[in-house]
C-alpha cells in the first residue's frame, strides 16, 4: 500500500467571492469547486458521496465512484460532502484524506420562488412589482411562510395582507407591468420615488448600476448593507444579494459588452476614450516604413544517402563491412531487374535475423539467411502436408489418344544435415531425421546457469534439468559441460552423478558425453570385469560405419589407454570372436555400385556353405557380411531368396546359435532396413515382465538425433501401438519424462523460457531492445486452432431427427450421439437445440440428461450450451449451496477475456435472476474476494502499447510489497495483476527478475497460500501461455487416483472448439505423453469415446 502523510494534503476551495453573512460552505449550482495540492506531481482523487476515495479501484458494480481532478467542478442541489487524497505518480506515496460538506442552493429555485417580505411603509405603491398574495408585514423582520403563517391570527387586524414577490420572467399576469432590465435608463425611479425610508429618501440613479470610470466597472448602487445593519432596520429591502429579498434577477458585479450595446446612446455618458478614438479617426494614416528584408536562414547540410557502388568484386580481405555492402548493392540490383524476387521480397514485414551461413561451393559462394517472422515463433507451425488435388476428368471427343510423355524420374529425398558430424558417419545416406535438434535461441553459459542452479542446495530440480539437457544436440550439450566446468570449475557429469541415481542418471551422462566417447565406454563397460555383455557388443559393432568403428577405436584408446580389438580378442571366442574382429577392421566397401553377377556367385556360395552342406561353413557368411557393401548384400539377398527358397534369416535362424546367429542377424537386419531393426530391438527392451533399461537408453540415446522419426513410424507399424504410449506404460518417473523427451523431441516447454530460472537468466543477458522485441512478439495475436471444427454437409433437422431415433424407446444408442455431439461446431450445436424442439417440442439438453450418466452426461450438456451460459452455470454451481468450490471460480473468472466476462455476467443474470458480482462477494471473503471482483470489473486495458517505465515502478512497487517487505502487501499485487495490460504485465515481470532476481511465479508462490495464490498464478500463467495453463489443469484432473470428471468436462468443452490443438501440444511438452494417451489410461466407456473424440484422438490406446 501506498505510504499514508507523505504528501500534503489537497485543499478545496469554492470559486466566489465572499457574501457577507453567508457561511462559507454556502453555494449555489453554478459555483466552481477548486482542488489544489501542495505536494508537485501529484494526482488528486476525489468523491462527492462522502466516501472515501480509492485510486486504484475507482469503479464499483461499474460505476466509477472516485474521480480524478482535472479541472474545477459544480455540485448539484443538497448536502454534498467532497473527500480528495492526492498520490504521487508513481502510486507509491499518498496525502491524508481532506474532507468539506457543502450546503448547495439552486440557483434556479432562489430566483423563482416566492420570498416574502416586510415594509413598514404603506405609502409605495409597489403593485407593479409585487403580487398582492403570500406577504406577511410583520416588524421589519424578515420571515418565511411558514412564520407568517403561524403569527396570522394575531396581526390578522392591525397589519395589511402580506405579499409574494415573484420573478419576472415567470409572471404571467397581464395586469402587472414588466419591471424594466437593470440598465434601463428610467421608470424604476419615478414607481420608487419614496424609496424604503420615508419621506426624504435618499436619491435614486438612473437604474441600478451606473458607470464609476473609464475601465468599464459598474458597482451595484443599490447594493445590501453590511450584516449588522441588516437586522431592526425597518423597511430595508437588500437587492443584490443571494438568499435575500431581491425582486430582480441577481447582478453579478460587472457589465458585459452585450450590455453596454444596449445602452440608450442618448443618456450614454461620453468617456476620455471616445474622444481619443474620434481624433484619431480624424487624422491621415502615417505611412508604415518598408519592413528590413529577412535575414537569410543558415544552411544546414543533411546528409544524403547513397547506395552502395555496385563493384564487380568485393575487396575481401577482413573488409567485413566491404562485403556486407558488396552484397547488399547487387541484392538491390538483382531486385530491381528481377520482378519474381522483387515483389514478395517487399511485402512481408520481416523480424531479426534467426540464422546465417556462408558456404564455399566450388563453383560459387552461397549465403542463407533466416528472418523472423513477427509474432509467431519458430517451429510453433507445423506445417500442413500438401494435398494434390485430383485432375477434373476431361471428356475425350476424339477416339486418338496422344503418345503419353515419360515420366521423369524422382528425385531422392534430400537427407538431413545432422548436427554432430559422427551422425553424419552413417553407412548410407538414407532420408532420415532425429527427433531431437539444434535449440535456436542456444545459449551454453545461462544453460550452465541453470544446471547450476537445479542442483544447487537441498534437493535437485529434474523437470530443469531435463528442459536443458533432452532439448539441446549434442554439440550445444559439449559446450554446456566446457561453460560449466570454465564458470564453476566442476566437471557437469559429476555434479549429475552425484545429484541423480537410477537410470535417469544413466539417461543424462549419456547425453552429456559425445557420441564415439559414448559408444566407447558402452564398450569397455561391457568387457569390464568377470562376464562379458555381448549385446553391447554386437549392437555397437554391428550397426556402426566404418567412419564411426574409427572413431569409437581412436577414442576407446585415448580414453582408457587400451586397444579395443586385444580386448575384445581377450574377451570372446569362436565364429564370434572372428565376426567381431572382421568388423573393428572397418573395412567394409562403401560403394553405392551393385555388381548382379557378384551378388549371384555370392548367394550361391552362401547357399553351398549353409543348407546345401552338412554343417556349416560360418566362415563364409562372415567374409560376405562383413566385407561387401549394404546395396551389393541386399542384391545377394534377393538372389539367395531367388536360390534357397527361403530368406536370408530363416537360413541363418536355421544354421547358426547363440551369439553368433544374433550378431549376424543384426547385420542383416540393419543391411535390411536398420529402422525396421531398432524398433525391434526397442519393442524387446519393453516385451514381456520387466524392462532392459541399459538397451532401453541405449538405443534411444544413440538413435534420437539420426533417425528416430523413422523408427517410431516403423515401431507403431510393427506393434500397433506408439513408441511414446509403450514407453509411459512401462517405466515411470523422471527416467520416464527424459526417454519421451527424447522420442518426441520438438522444442523445449515455453514455460521453461518463460518462467522460473532459466526466465531470470535470459533477462539478465539480454539488452533493453531485445527486451522489447520479446514482449513485442509475445503479444502478438497467438494462433489457436480447435479440434472441434464445423462439419461438412450439415443438416440441423438431420442431426435432430437422429438424436430423436437415438433416445427413442428402450435404450440408447450413444455411439449415434457421439457422431453427432462429438463432430459438430457449438454454432451447429445451438441449431441442433433450436430444431430438436421446434421439430419435437422437447429440450434437448433435458433428453440427454435423462438418457445418459457421469462425466458423458456432463460433456454432452456443455456442448448444447452457448460458451456464456455454460460459464455461467459452472460459476452457479459453485457458488450454490453449502460451500464454494474456488477452483471453478479462479478456473473462469481469471483466465477469460473482458468481453467473455461481460458476456458470462449478462447470462448469470439472466438465467440465474442474480447479479454475479454479489454471488461472488457473498460467497468469497478477503484478498481473494477482491482479486475476482476486479477481474470481473472487465476493465483490463487490452492495446498492445507497454511502457518500459511504468513496468520499472510497478516492479519496484511488487518488490517492496513482498520480497523486500516483512509479510505481504496482497492488495498492491492486485492492484497491478488485475488492471495492467498483457504487454505491459509481460514487461513488468521482466524487469521483475532482474530487481528480484527470482521469477514472479516463485515469488507468488513463496508469498501467498491458498485460493489466493492459485488466482494470481492463473492469471500470470494464462499471460505467458494460455494453452499451457489449460494443459495442467487437464493433467492435475487425471493424474493420481481417481478422476475430477468436473474440471475434465469444463476445460474439454470449453477449450475444444478455440486452441485444443495448442494445448495438446503443450500438454505432451510438459508430460511427455500425448493427451489422447492420458484419457485413454483414466477414462472409460462412452465417456472416454466422446473425449476422444473432441480432442480428435479416437485412436489413442487402441491396438491395430
Amino acid at each position: 500500500m501506498p505510504s499514508a502523510g507523505a504528501v500534503c494534503p489537497p485543499l478545496i476551495t469554492p470559486i466566489r467571492r465572499q457574501v457577507y453573512g453567508q457561511a462559507t460552505n454556502h453555494i449555489d449550482t453554478t459555483t466552481l469547486i477548486e482542488i489544489t495540492c501542495e505536494t508537485p506531481s501529484t494526482k488528486i482523487y476525489f468523491t462527492a458521496d462522502g466516501t472515501k476515495p480509492n485510486p486504484f479501484q475507482r469503479k464499483v458494480g461499474g460505476k466509477e465512484i472516485t474521480h480524478r481532478y482535472t479541472d474545477p467542478f459544480t455540485l448539484k442541489e443538497g448536502k454534498r460532502t467532497i473527500k480528495a487524497i492526492a498520490v504521487t505518480r508513481d502510486g507509491v506515496k499518498e496525502s491524508d484524506v481532506f474532507t468539506k460538506a457543502f450546503v448547495v442552493d439552486d440557483i434556479g429555485k432562489i430566483n423563482s420562488s416566492p420570498i416574502p417580505f416586510t415594509s413598514s411603509s404603506s405609502d409605495v405603491d409597489t403593485s407593479e412589482l409585487y403580487d398582492s398574495d403570500g406577504l406577511d408585514y410583520t416588524d421589519s423582520t424578515l420571515k418565511s411562510n411558514k412564520s407568517a403563517g403561524s403569527n396570522k391570527a394575531k396581526t390578522k387586524k392591525n397589519k395589511p395582507t402580506p405579499k409574494t414577490l415573484r420573478s419576472r420572467s415567470r409572471s404571467k399576469s397581464p395586469s402587472r407591468k414588466t419591471p424594466k432590465e437593470a440598465w434601463a435608463s428610467g421608470g424604476v425611479a419615478d414607481r420608487l420615488s419614496t424609496g424604503a425610508f420615508g419621506e426624504n429618501p435618499p436619491p435614486i440613479p438612473d437604474g441600478p448600476f451606473n458607470p464609476t470610470n473609464y475601465s468599464g466597472t459598474q458597482i451595484n448602487v443599490w447594493g445590501g448593507t453590511t450584516p449588522n445593519m441588516l437586522q431592526g432596520v425597518p423597511g430595508t429591502v437588500n437587492l443584490g444579494q443571494p438568499g435575500i429579498c431581491n425582486p430582480y434577477t441577481t447582478q453579478y458585479g460587472y457589465l458585459t459588452e452585450n450590455m453596454l450595446q444596449s445602452c440608450n446612446p442618448d443618456t450614454r455618458h461620453v468617456t476620455v476614450g471616445d474622444l481619443r478614438s474620434m481624433l484619431k479617426s480624424q487624422q491621415k494614416p502615417a505611412i508604415a516604413p518598408a519592413p528590413a528584408p529577412a535575414p537569410e536562414p543558415e544552411r544546414v547540410e543533411v546528409p544524403v544517402y547513397k547506395d552502395p557502388p555496385l563493384n564487380p568484386i568485393s575487396p575481401g580481405g577482413g573488409d567485413i563491412k566491404g562485403n556486407l555492402s558488396h552484397i547488399y548493392a547487387h541484392l538491390l540490383d538483382y531486385a530491381n531487374n528481377h520482378k519474381e524476387f522483387r515483389l514478395p521480397v517487399s511485402e512481408p514485414k520481416m523480424g531479426k535475423i534467426l540464422e546465417a551461413k556462408f558456404t564455399d561451393q566450388p563453383d560459387c559462394y552461397e549465403v542463407n539467411i533466416v528472418l523472423a517472422k513477427p509474432g509467431i515463433p519458430r517451429g510453433s507451425v507445423r506445417k500442413p502436408p500438401v494435398e494434390k488435388k485430383k485432375p477434373k476428368p476431361v471428356k475425350k471427343e476424339e477416339k486418338k489418344e496422344e503418345p503419353k510423355p515419360k515420366p521423369k524420374p524422382k528425385k531422392p529425398p534430400t537427407p538431413e544435415v545432422k548436427s554432430d558430424p559422427f551422425f553424419a558417419m552413417e553407412t548410407e545416406n538414407l532420408n532420415q531425421q532425429g527427433t531431437v535438434k539444434a535449440y535456436a535461441n542456444f545459449n551454453a553459459e545461462q544453460d550452465a546457469e541453470v544446471l547450476r542452479g537445479a542442483m544447487k542446495g537441498l534437493g535437485t530440480d529434474e523437470e530443469t534439468i531435463i528442459n536443458v539437457v533432452c532439448y539441446r544436440s549434442n554439440p550445444q550439450r559439449q559446450q554446456i559441460v566446457s561453460a560449466y566446468k570454465t564458470m564453476f570449475g566442476k566437471d557437469l557429469i559429476e555434479d549429475i552423478k552425484g545429484e541423480t541415481s537410477g537410470h535417469f542418471c544413466d539417461t543424462i551422462k549419456a547425453l552429456l558425453m559425445a557420441p564415439a566417447e559414448y559408444d566407447a565406454y558402452q564398450l569397455r563397460k561391457s568387457m569390464k570385469g568377470l562376464g562379458t555383455d555381448e549385446d553391447v557388443l554386437i549392437e555397437i559393432l554391428c550397426t556402426r560405419s566404418n567412419a564411426q568403428l574409427k572413431e569409437d577405436i581412436r577414442v576407446y584408446k585415448e580414453k582408457f589407454n587400451r586397444d579395443l580389438e586385444k580386448d575384445i580378442v581377450s574377451d570372446t571366442s569362436g565364429h564370434f570372436k572372428r565376426l567381431l574382429v572382421s568388423l573393428v577392421q572397418a573395412n567394409r566397401s562403401d560403394s553405392q555400385d551393385v555388381d548382379r553377377n557378384k551378388a549371384k556367385q555370392d548367394a550361391k556360395e552362401l547357399y553351398q556353405a549353409g543348407e546345401q552342406k552338412w554343417g556349416t561353413d560360418e566362415s563364409k557368411f562372415n567374409t560376405i557380411l562383413v566385407t561387401r557393401s549394404y546395396p551389393q548384400l541386399r542384391a545377394t539377398f534377393e538372389e539367395y531368396k531367388n536360390i534357397s527358397k527361403k530368406d536370408i534369416e530363416e537360413a541363418l535362424k536355421s544354421e547358426m546359435s547363440g551369439d553368433i546367429l544374433r550378431g549376424m542377424l543384426t547385420v542383416v537386419r540393419c543391411v535390411k532396413h536398420k529402422f525396421n531393426h531398432f524398433a525391434r530391438q526397442l519393442q524387446k527392451t519393453m516385451k514381456g515382465i520387466g524392462t532392459d533399461d541399459d538397451t532401453l537408453v541405449r538405443v534411444v540415446v544413440s538413435r534420437c538425433e539420426i533417425d528416430m522419426v523413422q523408427i517410431k513410424e516403423e515401431f507403431e507399424k510393427l506393434t500397433g501401438q506408439t513408441l511414446q504410449q509403450y514407453i509411459a506404460d512401462d517405466i515411470s518417473g523422471d527416467y520416464r519424462d527424459a526417454i519421451l523427451s527424447l522420442v518426441n523431441g520438438g522444442d523445449p516447454p515455453d514455460m521453461s523460457s518463460k518462467s522460473g530460472k532459466g526466465f531470470v537468466e535470459a533477462v539478465k543477458n539480454k539488452t533493453e531492445e531485445e527486451l522489447d522485441e520479446d514482449v513485442k512478439l509475445e503479444s502478438e495475436p497467438v494462433q489457436e486452432d480447435p479440434t472441434l471444427v464445423p462439419a461438412e454437409n450439415f443438416n440441423a433437422e438431420t442431426d435432430a431427427e437422429v438424436l430423436r431415433k437415438a433416445m427413442k424407446g428402450f435404450g440408447t444408442d450413444e455411439a449415434a450421439i457421439i457422431k453427432v455431439c462429438g463432430y459438430r461446431s457449438n454454432e451447429q450445436m445451438l441449431e441442433i437445440v433450436k430444431s430438436f424442439k421446434t421439430m419435437f417440442g422437447k429440450d434437448l439438453i433435458a433428453e440427454l440428461k435423462s438418457e445418459t450418466s457421469g462425466g458423458f452426461k456432463k460433456l454432452l450438456a456443455g456442448l448444447c450450451m452457448a460458451p456464456a451460459d455454460f460459464d455461467a452455470m459452472n460459476l452457479h454451481n459453485a457458488i450454490k449451496g453449502l460451500g464454494t468450490d474456488e477452483q471453478v471460480l479462479i478456473e473462469i473468472i481469471c483466465s477469460r477475456s473482458n468481453q467473455q466476462l461481460i458476456d458470462i455476467k449478462a447470462a448469470y443474470k439472466t438465467n440465474h435472476g442474480k447479479e454475479l458480482e454479489a454471488d461472488v462477494a457473498g460467497d468469497t471473503s478477503g484478498h481473494f474476494k477482491r482479486i475476482l471482483i476486479s477481474c470481473l470489473q472487465a476493465n483490463r486495458p487490452e492495446g498492445q502499447e507497454f511502457d518500459r517505465n511504468k513496468a520499472r515502478q510497478d516492479a519496484q512497487a511488487l518488490y517492496e510489497a513482498g520480497e523486500k517487505k516483512w509479510g505481504t502487501d496482497e492488495s498492491r499485487f492486485n492492484v497491478i495483476l488485475a488492471s495492467r495490460s498483457f504487454p505491459q504485465l509481460r514487461a513488468t515481470f521482466q524487469e521483475y527478475a532482474k530487481i528480484a532476481n527470482k521469477d514472479i511465479d516463485d515469488t507468488i508462490q513463496s508469498e501467498m497460500s491458498g485460493d489466493l495464490k492459485k488466482s494470481m498464478l492463473t492469471i500470470i500463467r494464462c499471460i505467458r501461455n494460455k494453452a499451457a495453463n489449460f494443459a495442467s489443469e487437464l493433467h492435475k484432473s487425471m493424474k493420481g487416483l481417481g478422476t475430477d470428471d468436473d474440471t475434465l468436462c469444463r476445460v474439454v468443452v470449453s477449450r475444444a472448439g478455440v486452441d485444443m490443438v495448442q494445448i495438446k501440444d503443450e500438454f505432451q511438452k510438459m508430460y511427455k505423453q500425448t493427451l489422447g494417451m492420458f484419457c485413454a489410461d483414466d477414462l472409460s466407456g462412452d465417456y472416454k469415446t466422446l473425449v476422444l473424440a473432441l480432442i480428435r484422438e479416437e485412436n489413442a490406446g487402441k491396438k491395430k
